[in-house]
């Protein structure tokens, strides 16, 4: 029976923010043979292409839901508000944040080199670099602060505006994702396939809601309290992920 296997990218089957590794990929591919996968990232279309360019999947879901590619077509599934997003604007300028907004296609970046994300963005030099005023349909903003107070002092802000837009808070690089209003994986791919059940596997916040509706859940993490109910938790890196992909999936029975 052909399943729906749904994997996040960075964290999940990509370690290094360039490529999945050798024996994981060719279990994927292996995988992919028979049964339908869609990948699922945080990343933008432009940014997820490249890390998937190995497979000829009909669907990808990009920007935490925001965006999609069904059939090689890219589709927007919603924008954050003008209002919202000039609040957001203006609150890069008052704490002086890094930030990454993507639009469409392009996008506006103020991030340091440093960053692991750095290494995500862009990556085929496809897309431009523009001014945040040229960013005429934001679709997800990532902020970054550098001090605990600034994290504290945003992380306020948006319980206020939890209700106008998808927030997700990353505790550990203090970081926020913004997205519309309903938008996050799991909204978009049930958009997608419906009611149909499928795998899941993650390993972050924006995962949530996407494990949770799952059929079976895969969260993968490097430390070993639990604060969410999954199925199967998993060490997060490639061997671990290609080991249990094999022996639940893939293994004559």
């Amino acid at each position: 029976m052909t399943m729906i296997f749904v994997f996040d990218i960075d964290g999940t089957i990509c370690f290094n923010g360039k490529f999945i590794e050798s024996r994981l990929n060719q279990v994927i591919q292996q995988l992919n043979r028979q049964h339908d996968i869609i990948f699922a990232s945080a990343r933008p279309i432009r940014d997820l292409l490249p890390v998937v360019r190995d497979y000829n999947n009909h669907w990808l879901i990009g920007g935490n839901g925001s965006i999609i590619s069904k059939d090689g077509e890219i589709q927007t599934m919603a924008y954050i508000p003008n209002d919202l997003f000039e609040k957001i604007v203006k609150l890069i300028s008052d704490y002086d944040l890094k930030y990454i907004i993507d639009g469409d296609f392009d996008y506006a970046a103020n991030v340091s080199e440093s960053h692991p994300i750095y290494r995500q963005l862009n990556p085929d030099g496809l897309a431009k670099n523009v001014k945040v005023t040229h960013i005429q349909h934001p679709i997800k903003v990532i902020l970054f602060a550098t001090e605990e107070k600034t994290f504290k002092a945003l992380k306020q802000w948006f319980q206020s505006y939890e209700n106008v837009l998808s927030i997700h808070i990353h505790e550990v690089d203090h970081s926020i994702d913004i997205t519309a209003k309903n938008i996050n994986k799991y909204s978009t791919l049930k958009h997608m396939i419906g009611a149909q059940n499928y795998i899941a596997f993650g390993n972050d916040v924006n995962d949530t809601q996407l494990l949770n509706h799952a059929q079976q859940s895969f969260y993968e993490t490097s430390t070993s309290g639990y604060s969410e109910a999954y199925d199967v938790y998993i060490q997060n890196n490639a061997e671990s992920v290609a080991t249990v992909i094999e022996d639940l999936y893939l293994s004559e029975k």
